[in-house]
């Protein structure tokens, strides 16, 4: 009797436990997936690329002979006397201390926008003439002012 007891153990030390197959993907998620991947990856390029804009200085803008069919970004300070309101548009002039640009524009003007301001105008330039802005930010003047140390007496 003991024989047959040994015997049993031994088949099932020699019986293998059944091999894993792994699952594969049906072709068509693999594709439905590359297929979604690409999209984004599309949408991200193609939206990065229409969204971004050269900032330049106004210099560097009367030099540049492409900046017609692309949008750009210049800042410069409001120049005192130069601001005129026709209607729904306002035309003022900006300067970096060196050169000039006339900018036109028509939206909504920010509260602080005045003479001797900083601002930051977006639009095109069509060569020879004024800048055609289509967004105007105006630069918060600072409330804060860094404090100089006072020496103490002791």
């Amino acid at each position: 009797m003991q024989s047959a007891v040994v015997s049993t153990q031994t088949e099932k030390d020699t019986v293998q436990a059944p091999v894993r197959r792994r699952r594969r993907l049906p072709a068509g998620l693999l594709v439905a997936g590359l297929a979604i991947a690409a999209a984004v990856v599309y949408l991200i390029v193609a939206n990065t690329r229409s969204s971004a804009v050269y900032y330049m200085t106004i210099a560097e803008l009367k030099h540049c002979t492409t900046c017609s069919s692309q949008a750009v970004r210049v800042m410069g300070v409001v120049q005192p006397g130069s601001i005129e309101r026709h209607d729904q548009t306002l035309s003022f002039v900006i300067t970096d201390n060196r050169q000039s640009l006339p900018v036109v524009y028509s939206g909504v003007v920010p509260d602080i926008f005045q003479a001797g301001i900083q601002v930051v105008v977006e639009g095109y330039y069509h060569g020879q003439g004024t800048f055609e802005a289509q967004t105007l930010l105006a630069k918060c003047p600072s409330k804060f002012q860094a404090a100089t140390p006072t020496p103490s007496s002791s």
